[in-house]
């Protein structure tokens, strides 16, 4: 597979999360994962929920590093189906360099949104823009992590091991 070693480092992300983070853990089947878009669900406080983790991105698959600045987030996924901000998860999980940043998903769904209707549904590669790539029928946004408002962010320490 072409991006394996991609899709291996997301999962290493997800087991990282959830052990350190979730009980009781049941893991999403492929199609689950694939359909409605969450990794792993598990008691969190108290309450169980789905979550669907996000690892270290780069900007472009090209790059050389990975950032700690922006990230995607996927609208409608690359067959054209509702992608992970639509999903069925109820929080998104994005690794940063020394935490996890636990978001709910239906806030981030609408701040996003929010953020292209300011900014005039503008297509291209920038900050809060429409992003479609070549020969796909995705629609992905760059975000900035400190654009989003503290107040709706779990943060929560990553364990090195």
């Amino acid at each position: 597979m072409k991006y394996q070693s991609d899709y291996d480092r997301g999962f290493k992300a997800e087991e990282r999360f959830a052990e350190a983070h979730l009980q009781n853990i049941t893991w999403a089947s492929k199609e689950q994962d694939m359909f409605e878009h969450w990794d792993v669900k598990g008691f969190f406080n108290g309450k169980e929920y789905k979550f669907d983790v996000k690892g270290l991105k780069k900007i472009n698959r090209s790059d050389n590093d990975f950032q700690d600045n922006v990230t995607w987030v996927e609208g409608v996924n690359v067959i054209g189906n509702k992608g992970w901000l639509q999903g069925e998860a109820d929080y998104i999980v994005f690794e940063r360099v020394n935490e996890w940043w636990i978001i709910a998903r239906n806030f981030l769904f609408d701040w996003t949104t929010q953020q292209l209707v300011r900014n005039g549904y503008k297509k291209g590669k920038a900050l809060y823009s429409l992003y479609q790539r070549n020969g796909r029928k995705d629609k992905i946004t760059l975000i900035a992590y400190n654009d989003i408002p503290e107040i709706h962010i779990i943060k929560k320490p990553i364990t090195k091991t």
